[in-house]
């Protein structure tokens, strides 16, 4: 299996053992010529150096790998061809490495952030430099033996090796992904254009798996692992390990977005986001309550829509929530919870006759409603400061006691569309509602990731409107209502729904 023996001289090097092995080679440590000092050379596998497109790659990235300077990332003193075999020679790390540490089960939250945060401080650096990695999983990230008094050392191993391979050659022309199925980002596996970004997904993944010990598609058909990859929703880790907080679910739903300009912005940016999720001091959400009589979709009888019966939810400027809306936004402090319903451009928040529901700790707002966002992580913004597709911007949403649905978000795009997206206890409380509306048109389109829909389209006070569901577990729990003024039913369908990342 090995190709080198201890005591053989290879390039130089004085072989001392194998410290192991991986798709793409063997590693041992090796004396040094010269220097008083252990190194680690990777010797490459044959098929890797009998490919000029690769060698060629190779060489440049491993030159460019070799300029990183940083305390986190392993650090390369040669490279070259012995008898026609490409080999690497990089700083020697006594230790193990994640992958073996996961063996005995999930990290304590502490430990793992401290070995996510180091990786992308050195993935970071890295992308500022122009280099990405392409291969970010625990296998590659290396944990020194040798901290003292501080704390762990953890270094990333493998850089410009897998961007080698990545680009263009007879390896990956064939049909070979190289960058392992468990954390490669749904670009590396459709043919887009990798960037920063893409390393982020693979951090977020192997963060995930370091917290959850498993990663969060666990598929062991890789046809079936890059379709997860490419359109199923991130699990939610807090279900995996319940001694989690929910909002942990949000932070991952964000970095594992399908889309990458939906992810955070920087690696180091993502894992501030998970630590403060998995610090926060968490808090129950207070009930809340809105305007007496307001259910199923916040009207009297969710079987007519923009009479009488909605009149509360239109006071000030907000004529469009009468198609069947909720109306309301959320505003929480410490004190107290004020309903207030809010103009139709999002400001001039004007006071409704509200009952406050008193309580002593802040809260987070979002945090009911965060397996949502898991759902949809391309659609939903992460945080009520950020954007979501087409910039859409979100309040959570207020309901009152007989109201169906459980938790819900109000939300408007950059173009005026009015998105709500609702979440009930389970299919069977959307299909008793959705039995009370009434006849109307009813189309069954797939939205943009495949799923197959049901859209009834119904005519309110204020103009057309889309009710959306969602025919397969676990998003036939969700009811999106969907209306853009001045647009009808089919313009809606064709120039929003059909593109939406449903």
């Amino acid at each position: 299996m090995h190709e080198l023996r201890a005591g053989e001289i290879f390039a130089g090097y004085r072989i001392e053992r194998v410290l192991g092995a991986g798709g793409m080679g063997s590693v041992y440590a090796a004396r040094h010529p010269r220097l008083p000092r252990l190194v680690a050379v990777k010797l490459l596998h044959a098929a890797y150096s009998a490919d000029p497109v690769f060698r060629g790659r190779f060489e440049r990235e491993a030159d460019l790998a070799g300029r990183l300077d940083h305390p986190n990332i392993v650090a390369i003193h040669d490279r070259g061809s012995e008898d026609g075999r490409l080999w690497i020679a990089m700083q020697y790390v006594a230790g193990s490495d994640a992958e073996t540490a996961l063996r005995a089960g999930p990290l304590a939250p502490p430990r793992a952030l401290h070995i996510a945060r180091s990786t992308a401080d050195a993935l970071d650096f890295a992308h500022t430099a122009g280099l990405l990695h392409r291969d970010v999983k625990p296998a590659n990230i290396l944990l020194s033996e040798s901290a003292g008094a501080g704390a762990e050392r953890v270094l990333l191993t493998d850089f410009g090796i897998a961007k080698a391979v990545d680009e263009g050659t007879a390896l990956t022309q064939s049909g070979t992904v190289v960058a392992t199925l468990r954390y490669a980002a749904p670009e590396q596996l459709d043919g887009r254009p990798a960037g920063a970004r893409s390393d982020q997904y693979s951090l977020a993944c192997t963060l995930f798996h370091l917290l959850a010990g498993r990663p969060p598609f666990t598929a062991t058909n890789a046809g079936a692992l890059i379709g997860a990859h490419l359109m199923h929703p991130v699990p939610r880790i807090s279900e995996i390990v319940v001694s989690l907080p929910a909002a942990v679910d949000a932070v991952f739903a964000r970095a594992l977005a399908k889309d990458p300009e939906h992810r955070f912005g920087s690696c180091a940016e993502m894992v501030a986001a998970a630590s403060a999720a998995l610090t926060a001091e968490t808090a129950a959400t207070p009930g809340m309550t809105g305007p007496a009589g307001h259910r199923g979709l916040g009207v009297d009888n969710p079987a007519v829509f923009g009479t009488a019966t909605a009149t509360r939810a239109r006071r000030g400027n907000t004529a469009w929530w009468a198609a069947g809306t909720l109306g309301l936004v959320t505003m929480l402090a410490i004190a107290a919870v004020v309903l207030m319903s809010r103009d139709a451009g999002g400001s001039g928040a004007v006071p409704t006759s509200t009952t406050a529901t008193p309580t002593t700790t802040a809260v987070d707002a979002w945090a009911a409603a965060r397996p949502t966002i898991a759902l949809f992580p391309d659609l939903l913004p992460a945080s009520p400061d950020s954007e979501g597709y087409r910039g859409l911007r979100c309040s959570f949403a207020t309901k009152s006691p007989e109201a169906v649905w459980d938790t819900g978000f109000d939300c408007t795009d950059r173009e005026g569309l009015r998105l709500q997206v609702m979440a009930h206890k389970d299919p069977g409380t959307v299909e008793r509602f959705v039995a009370t509306l009434p006849a109307g048109p009813v189309q069954q389109p797939r939205s943009r990731y495949g799923r197959p829909l049901t859209v009834h389209s119904f005519n309110g006070s204020t103009g057309p409107w889309l009710l959306v569901r969602f025919d397969a577990a676990p998003y036939s729990t969700v009811l999106l209502q969907v209306y853009w003024k001045g647009h009808t039913h089919q313009e809606m369908i064709d120039q929003w729904l059909s593109t939406a990342p449903l």
